[in-house]
């Protein structure tokens, strides 16, 4: 049960709410992780994937490009350099001094010879060069004259492949290319030697004879690599025949035969396999020559800066990626932090907050808001409940002069949202007929009271008051300020109030009226004052209006009897107001102290003072309380019996608050006993307890709440919860039964309200205390 304080106020309401949460921690954070990461992910793969691969395949297609390009710089090349061996042939088809005639004359020959040396001069490629004539079997070159027989017997593969061959190829029409070896040219042998036959004169129908070109093999060799680069492989050129016209091998598990069977006419970059290893070959094929140029090499070398670039991408990806799941955890933590506050907000009362089994903080922070609800509408339910309470309780308190300080009194109205019209301030005390209240129209009362509140007066504001154990109640008003003409306005205020009575009462009732005063803290005065006026209520007509002023009015002739003062101090007295009684007491001898007064009528009012004491003493049944009476008569002065009469007022204001709270103990002993006698029925409501004792319902409900700290309500859920635990622990009856037992028709219902309270089910609860 949770309580809440209201500035002197006492309120009981709300209700327990434990959650009961799971060991499992939560999973919130890693889901907005891995949202995020998805966020992160979904275009980051789609951007590498595009950017991966057109990487790849734009360098990719570089290489190629690139070792086909070079490939196609070496056929370019060779091609020029062919070109040049047929310019050569060319220019010496037709020079004058190379002539048939000029090579064999014995004298012009050796210019012949210079003049071949300088054709040799002028291309890098040639080894050596001979020029056949035909039907002539003598070959000229730049050293003189050879016979065919001789060049045969000089070369071992040109001998294996015959004369007759040789001369079919210097009698070509067109260039031919042929690869030799071991051929001795000036008494030094050649290994590898590639012959070109260009026919003079070139593009001849009939030419008349043959320039034989001899180039070293090396040569063409060196001037691809030159052009090629570091390319780690093997070179093989062919011509349209597929005789290797050169090579050069890195790699001896790859044969020439292997590779001229496997290119088969194919050009371009492709793939090979050759033993069951793998390789790249470039391949380009000269339309002016016939030959194939072809490179074969590891597809490691050959795409390595490929290889390199994939590596770079990639470990730039797995960057962007580390990147990408740092941001991601940055931002699911900073996604998750206000939640994570929230939830700690929502379980502030949890040493170690955790979540319920199978939800996240969301759901428990959702289940902890619909909860705080909850909590939030019982709450204004019981503040709705208690509001009016609570100012009716203001009230008495504020008429039985509980509050010293205007102050304090503005406070407490700000909180209960009362406020006066700034001005003066009065109460009236509007009298019943004996018995106009009774069992039949029970809560009549409280519709007075709260139409009197709601009540539209002009420049006026009023709250009635419950006055208990009676058919009267108290209106505080308040009026706005108007100067020397407040009693005016007082009375037209009570002429309207009148007037509303006459409405809904056949017999007006009647309504006393005290003084007009200035403070919130001096109502209790006023409130005295019309209690007062009430008692004249015998000697006037029904429905009068009784001004308190009236009574001193009236009496002024009567040898100066204080009347008035002497009617509110017997009323303060009445009320166990010591305050107000100490007060008037003092007034009544400070006002005959300073009148002119002869002794015997100062001695009349004494006497009458103290027979008016007496008298209430007496009414109130107090006597026994008055220790001497002679003492009291027997005064030797004023100030001895104003002593002894204070006494007097002291003994009896504490003996009217011990029987009010007397009475009020005596009569909760007795409600509390007959609501635990029958707070199991399903008829026991408020009404029905009011009526048992005759009180009215909002008197009852505020009694109720004052002396248990819990409304009726409240009190009887208790009580049966109670009831239910006690048999859920020490019996095996059904649930149901055991609800039916303790008033509840709606099981459902009431197990929904178990739970609200203890947390667990009825079930539950059995299971966890029984032993």
């Amino acid at each position: 049960m949770s309580t809440f304080k209201l500035k002197g106020l006492t309120f009981g309401g709300g209700r327990g709410s434990k959650m009961a949460f799971g060991n499992l921690r939560s999973k919130l954070l890693y889901k907005y992780i891995i949202s995020y990461l998805l966020i992160f992910l979904v275009p980051f793969t789609i951007m590498s994937v595009v950017i991966y691969l057109n990487a790849v395949s734009s360098l990719r297609e570089e290489i190629e490009n690139s070792n086909v390009y070079n490939l196609e710089q070496v056929k370019n090349l060779t091609e020029e350099r062919l070109s040049e061996l047929d310019t050569i042939a060319a220019r010496i088809s037709f020079d004058p001094r190379l002539t048939p005639y000029m090579v064999s004359h014995g004298y012009y020959s050796g210019e012949a010879t210079d003049e071949l040396r300088k054709y040799k001069a002028n291309s890098a490629i040639i080894e050596e060069l001979f020029i056949y004539y035909n039907n002539n079997e003598t070959l000229y070159s730049t050293n003189g004259s050879y016979s065919i027989d001789a060049l045969v017997q000089n070369s071992y593969q040109i001998e294996r492949l015959g004369k007759e061959n040789l001369l079919n190829d210097l009698s070509t029409k067109i260039p031919l290319l042929r690869a030799v070896d071991d051929v001795v040219i000036n008494e030094e042998t050649h290994e590898n030697l590639v012959v070109y036959f260009a026919p003079i004169a070139p593009n001849s129908e009939k030419p008349h004879g043959t320039v034989m070109f001899f180039i070293e093999e090396s040569t063409i060799i060196n001037m691809i690599r030159n052009i090629l680069g570091e390319i780690e492989g093997n070179v093989y050129v062919f011509n349209e025949d597929g005789q290797t016209i050169a090579s050069t091998t890195s790699d001896d598990s790859v044969s020439t035969a292997d590779i001229s069977s496997l290119v088969n006419g194919r050009t371009g970059v492709s793939s090979v396999q050759i033993e069951g290893k793998d390789y790249s070959t470039v391949s380009v094929q000269s339309e002016v020559s016939g030959w194939t140029f072809i490179t074969v090499m590891d597809p490691n070398q050959f795409f390595g800066k490929l290889f390199n670039m994939q590596l770079i991408i990639t470990s730039f990806l797995i960057g962007m990626f580390i990147v990408g799941l740092i941001l991601a955890v940055l931002f699911g933590k900073n996604q998750y932090k206000p939640i994570q506050d929230l939830f700690n907000i929502a379980n502030k009362g949890e040493k170690q907050p955790q979540l319920f089994k199978g939800e996240n903080e969301l759901e428990t922070i959702g289940k902890s808001f619909a909860t705080l609800y909850e909590d939030h509408e019982l709450l204004n339910e019981t503040v709705d409940l208690h509001q009016p309470f609570a100012r009716e309780q203001f009230l008495v308190r504020l008429l039985k002069g509980s509050y010293k300080s205007s102050d304090e009194i503005q406070s407490m109205m700000e909180t209960l949202n009362l406020s006066f019209m700034e001005g003066n301030y009065f109460v009236a005390i509007v009298n019943f007929d004996t018995g106009t209240f009774c069992e039949e129209n029970i809560n009549e009362k409280d519709n007075i009271i709260r139409v009197i509140s709601n009540l539209s007066i002009d420049q006026a504001t009023a709250y009635g008051v419950d006055l208990l154990y009676s058919d009267s109640i108290a209106i505080v008003i308040g009026i706005a300020f108007e100067a020397n003409d407040e009693n005016k306005h007082r009375e037209e205020v009570i002429q309207v109030i009148q007037t509303h009575f006459e409405e809904y009462f056949v017999q007006v009732p009647t309504i006393g009226v005290g003084q007009p005063y200035n403070k919130t803290s001096m109502i209790n005065r006023s409130y005295i004052e019309a209690l007062a006026t009430v008692e004249y209520k015998f000697s006037k007509p029904q429905g009068s209006i009784i001004y308190f002023e009236d009574i001193g009015t009236e009496s002024k002739h009567l040898l100066g009897y204080l009347k008035e003062e002497q009617v509110k101090y017997v009323q303060s007295l009445k009320q166990g107001d010591h305050t107000v009684a100490t007060e008037m007491l003092t007034d009544m001898f400070d006002a005959m102290a300073s009148r002119e007064l002869s002794i015997n009528e100062i001695k009349c009012i004494c006497f009458d003072i103290i027979n008016t004491t007496l008298k209430t003493v007496s009414e109130l049944g107090f006597d026994k309380h008055i220790p001497d009476f002679n003492q009291l008569i027997d005064f030797k002065s004023m100030d001895q019996l104003h002593t002894e009469l204070q006494n007097v007022v002291d003994v009896i204001c504490e003996e009217v608050e011990v029987k009010k709270d007397s009475h009020n103990i005596k009569l909760r002993d007795e409600i509390l006993t007959y609501i635990q006698s029958n707070y199991r029925k399903y008829e026991i409501s408020l009404e029905s307890v009011a009526q048992e004792f005759y009180l009215s319902v909002s008197y009852l409900s505020r009694f109720i709440k004052e002396q248990t700290g819990e409304t009726f309500t409240q009190f009887i859920q208790n009580l049966r919860i109670q009831y239910v635990k006690e048999q859920l622990t020490e019996t095996d009856e059904a649930i149901k039964d055991i609800v039916v037992q303790v008033g509840y028709k709606d099981v459902a219902n009431f197990i929904r309200k178990f739970k609200k309270i203890e947390g667990v089910t009825p079930g539950q609860y059995r299971k966890l205390h029984k032993s």
